[in-house]
Parts: C-alpha cells; structure tokens; sequence
C-alpha cells in the first residue's frame, strides 16, 4: 500500500463523513455491556434515520411475521447487528450527496446500484452458507466503494477520466487506479472504514473485496462472501466486456468457496436482484430497471458460443479432479500431482513483484515410529490420515494439501505472503494438536512439527532469499521441519542464513 497516496486522500477537507448518529451507535455496540435501549435512544433521535431503519425492517427484505413499531422492538426482534447496520447503511446514503457540484459529476446511480446488488447478495450468500454474520457482510459489501467517492472528492476530473477508463469493466478498476493515482478505492474504503471504527471483519472485507485471498484468516469467509456478492453484481449488472468469463468466475468461486453446485448459483442471481430492488426502494433510491437475469446469462452463453470457447462444468471438473493419482493412506493427491502443481505455479511466478509468492508448508508426524508399537500397527496410517484432513482444512482457500514423503503432509500455496504463510502454518500446527484422534478405538491426539518456505513474488526479494526454484523451495522446507522436529509440536520458517520459529 502506498501510504503517502493514502494520506493525500485523506488530506483532501471534503471526503464523506458519517453523521453523528452512526458515529454513536459504533460507539456504543463495541462496548460488551451496551443496553439496547441505550442504542435504541440514540437511533431515535435521529427521527429520519429512525424512520428508514423501521421501514425497511416491515419490508419483504426481512420478512417479518408480524408488524414491528419502534427501534427498540426492533433491536429485540432482529437484533443488534441488523439495526446497526441498516442505521450504518442509511448514515452512509445520508453523507454521499453527490457533492453539489454540477460541473464534475459522479455516477452516483451507477454507484448505488452496485452498492445494493452487493449488499443485498452478501446478505443472502452468508444467511445461505452461515460463514459469516449475514449483517457484517451486508455492511461490507454496502461500504465496500465508498473509496471510489473518496477519490473523486480528492482527484476530481482525472479520477472521472480513470473510471471512463475502465468502461464496463469493474474488475479493472483498482489497477487502473493504481497506476493513475498510485492508490485504489478498496485501499481508501478500507482505510475509512478503520478511521470511523467500523469492526475488524468489515474492515478487512472491504479492504480486499476484489482479492479475498488477502484478507486474514479471521475475515476470510466475509471477504469471501463479499467478492463472491460482487462477482454476482458484475453478473446481473453486466459490468464485463466478457459475459461469459463473468458467469464462469462467479460459478467456480461460488462452488470451490461455498460448495454451492451444479446450477444453484445462477438460480441465485434472480433471488440476488430481487431482493436488490426491494432494498432499494426502502432506501429510496433510483437504480434503474430490474435487470433480465435470463437475457443476460442468454447473451453470456451466445458470447460463448461465438467464440467456440469450451463451456466450464464445475462437476466435470471436480470429477476429474477426484480421479487424480490418490495416496491410499491419506485420500490425498500423491506426490506426483503435488509436483504437477507445484511447477505449474512456478511457471506463473510473475517476474515483478506482486506482493505474493509460493508457498510450502511440510507437516511431519511427530512419534510417528512410536504409534505402530505402542496401539495397534496401523495406528500411524489413522494418525496421519487425520493430519492430512486437518492440514487441508486449515490451508482452506489459500491452497492444497498432498502426501508427502515418509509420515508427512505437504501444503502447496501458490499465492501468499510471508506474514499469511506463517499464519496458516501455525493454526494448521495448533488444530492437529487440538483434534481428536482414534487410536485403538480410543480417543487420542498427536502433533505436527512444521516447515515452512516461501518463493518470493518479488524478482529481488527472490534473489536475496535464495529460493529461486522449486527444489530450492522443497529443501527449505524440509530443513525448517526438521530443525522443528528437534522440539516437536512447532512452526519453524526457513530464512537464508538460518531458521527461525514463527507463531
């Protein structure tokens, strides 16, 4: 992040600004012991945000049984989380008025409408898959472009002409940023959202809503559900230049992050701009049309077709995925598809600097000699069998877990940092320690004793590290585990001139 582009943003005296009201209510829900009345009181000072909040509340978006008559039913009703984030939501649409200024205009229809495409999904997606608090992600994805606005204030004309730029093309933007201004929205969305002490999770979610990847292990599932919310938007408001890659994206992701398959997530894009022009309405503003969900994915499909492009089917591809050469103790691709992949990151690896590298993580059995002797002989295979699923699972959207030589499990990250890498190595070190384990038909637990390398992104870095190649990778690796070894039940990162422990 370039800080000194960030603080010339924030330098700029008339950046949006949350009212006092929601400033308060911030305020009071951090606190453990807050009572709702206290909140209640604070909301209904403000008798317009007041009256939003009750509106949308008895609207078809929630859906409520019976009629709710006050800010203080409301908060018992549907809870703290919810009420805070409608008043966060209106405080938001009361501060962006556009500017005043007739001759530099911002689209702020075209703002607003992906603002409630985005949130209304991510509302939805998270009370589907129950990852993440459906009222944060709500938040998120309504704040996530408020940095688009901040820079308009701040650049004026020459962010306008970046934002033509772009076209129809969303995704496109926060590079185009970069490059022009040397900052992006998701940048400056994320930094306001600290400065107005939004919760961590929100924060780091609109920081990365075009790059999950990036968020920490925290937040990972509402910066998920945030990108995912705007990969439909891109979807239904056909902001691509290439429909059918648009479909493709949000159907992968949707199926490799939150395993929703098969067909069920365009079904999702109709219930996504339904609910988007209900939330609309409460908020009073103008979004346009209701978008043709069945004429946009038509054309995405005709798009496809004209350019013999091979159409992408998710369950033929987990089917194929599944017929990969398996190790018959773990379940887990063997060693021969962990170096398919680990070369074909390798052949990615970008030569300027991305900010990201590969990743290895080697996890070894520790007394994996002792549990043959002490239970029963396959007692080692049952062991490592549940350190492969828990290295997996801890690796989650980062990258992908193999049998590795002798009792070991490798984890393949092929685009991470150094800080992610140690993170995710040490709770997938913390959660074998804590599983639950069945050695001879009784409960137990083992450990893990980690190495972990990493290939830098950056051309110099990688130079200076003395990684520069896969097998340079694997031996790191291998070092950093066994100098773990020495203590067990331990996380040791390999640097060049020595290896150092990493919680």
């Amino acid at each position: 992040m370039n800080y000194a582009a960030l603080e010339k943003v924030f330098a700029c005296p008339n950046l949006p600004t949350l009212p006092a009201v929601a400033m308060k209510v911030l305020e009071l829900t951090n606190k453990p012991d807050v009572q709702l009345k206290e909140v209640a009181a604070v909301i209904e000072h403000d008798q317009a945000i007041a009256t939003k909040v009750l509106r949308t509340i008895n609207s078809s978006f929630y859906g409520l049984s019976r009629r709710c008559g006050s800010i203080q039913q409301a908060l018992a009703l549907l809870g703290l989380q919810t009420v805070k984030g409608l008043v966060l939501g209106f405080s938001l649409a009361k501060s962006l008025d556009g500017g005043g200024d007739k001759d530099v205009s911002f689209d702020f229809m075209t703002y607003w409408r992906r603002c409630m495409y985005c949130a209304a999904a991510a509302r939805h997606i998270a009370v589907l898959t129950r990852r993440c608090d459906p009222d944060e992600a709500f938040v998120a994805a309504l704040v996530q472009d408020v940095g688009m606005v901040a820079l308009w204030r701040a650049f004026g004309d020459r962010y306008l002409q970046t934002v033509d730029s772009a076209g129809k093309d969303h995704r496109r933007l926060c590079g185009l940023e970069r490059k022009a201004l040397e900052v992006d929205h998701a940048a400056v969305a994320g930094e306001m959202t600290r400065r107005w002490r939004f919760p961590e999770p929100i924060i780091e979610a609109v920081r990365a809503h075009h790059n999950s990847g990036t968020a920490t292990l925290e937040a990972m599932q509402i910066a998920r559900t945030v990108e995912l919310a705007g990969m439909a938007s891109t979807v239904i408001l056909a902001e691509s230049t290439k429909p059918d890659e648009a479909v493709n994206r949000f159907r992968t992701a949707a199926n490799e992050w939150f395993d929703i398959k098969n067909n069920m997530p365009l079904t999702l894009l109709q219930v996504f701009s339904d609910k988007a022009q209900e939330l609309a309405r409460v908020f009073s503003l103008n979004v346009g049309e209701t978008p043709d969900i069945e004429a946009i994915l038509a054309e995405a499909e005709k798009t496809r077709n004209e350019q013999s492009l091979p159409a992408m089917n998710v369950d033929e591809i987990l089917a194929a995925e599944s017929r990969e050469a398996c190790d018959e103790v773990t379940g887990l691709p063997d060693k021969s598809v962990f170096i398919r992949d680990i070369d074909a990151a390798f052949a990615q690896l970008p030569k300027s600097g991305t900010g990201v590298g590969i990743g290895v993580i080697i996890a070894l059995l520790d007394d994996a000699k002792s549990l043959n002797t002490t239970h029963s002989p396959d007692a080692g295979d049952v062991a490592l069998k549940r350190v492969g699923e828990v290295v997996g699972e801890s690796l989650g959207r980062f990258g992908r877990a193999y049998r590795f030589v002798g009792a070991g499990v490798v984890g393949l990250l092929p685009k991470i940092d150094l800080e992610q890498l140690c993170r995710v190595a040490e709770s997938a070190r913390k959660r074998v320690a804590e599983s639950v384990v069945r050695l001879d038909r009784e409960p137990g637990h083992v450990t893990v004793s980690c190495g972990a390398a990493i290939c830098e992104g950056d051309e110099s870095a990688r130079e200076a590290s003395g990684i520069t190649t896969r097998d340079q990778l694997l031996k790191s690796a291998l070092v950093a585990a066994s100098m773990a070894q020495q203590t067990k039940n331990k996380v040791v990162l390999y640097r060049k001139d020595t290896a150092r422990a990493a919680a």
